[in-house]
């Protein structure tokens, strides 16, 4: 069994950072089985990067939408996603829209990653709608 509490992240003011250098936000899930379904078990975020409650239209398979509310990546930004889905667990992640990507003055730079692992017998589906680079 894997432990559900992601590696620990530096502790960040993320209205201060914004103003300094863009939003920095943090997401780490983690999915189980439980009974006949994946359940998201942890869930912990920080700066303004989100997941919507968890939804069932499949039965079993745990749907989850990521949200990040500032509407857009400018320079400065930094979205770190890390996701693990346990043994014979099932999820799909998706995002409501598509992620925008703006063109940033003085040469700063905007990024994004993720960490996704799926253990053994387990199934992620990470279908994120597209990206839209404005320039």
């Amino acid at each position: 069994m894997i432990n559900p509490q992601l590696p620990q992240t530096t502790s960040f003011s993320p209205l201060a950072t914004a103003m300094t250098q863009g939003w920095q936000a943090q997401l780490n899930l983690s999915f189980y089985p439980r009974g006949n379904k994946t359940i998201l078990l942890h869930k912990k975020q920080q700066g303004p990067l989100a997941v919507q409650r968890p939804f069932y239209p499949e039965g079993n398979i745990c749907h989850a939408y990521l949200l990040h509310p500032p509407g857009g990546v400018v320079g400065g930004d930094s979205l770190t996603i890390t996701t693990r889905v346990a043994p014979c667990a099932h999820s799909l992640i998706t995002t409501p829209g598509a992620t925008k990507f703006y063109r940033s003055s003085e040469g700063k730079i905007a990024q994004q990653s993720q960490t996704l692992v799926v253990e053994e017998n387990s199934y992620l589906e990470w279908l994120p709608q597209e990206n839209i680079f404005f320039y």
